[in-house]
């Protein structure tokens, strides 16, 4: 999977317009709640096979850090 089509499957998953996400934007700028860590655990257990801890859902700041984790499953 592409970095572009990660980004689409966030936006989707954050159910934002296309063009919204960067690897630089802000987790505080999007819908960042439970309902949201939930799907990007849903998301990346079952497009990468890996499991995040809520250590890694809390330290995420930025989208680009999702991407690091998502690069680190391939």
């Amino acid at each position: 999977m592409t970095q572009t089509e990660k980004i689409e499957a966030l936006e989707e998953m954050f159910e934002v317009d296309a063009g919204v996400i960067t690897p630089e934007t802000k987790m505080d700028d999007l819908p960042w709640d439970s309902v949201a860590m939930l799907s990007l655990i849903a998301l990346v257990n079952e497009s990468f096979g890996r499991r995040l801890s809520g250590a890694q859902l809390r330290s995420f700041k930025v989208i680009q850090d999702v991407l690091d984790v998502m690069e680190q499953s391939v």
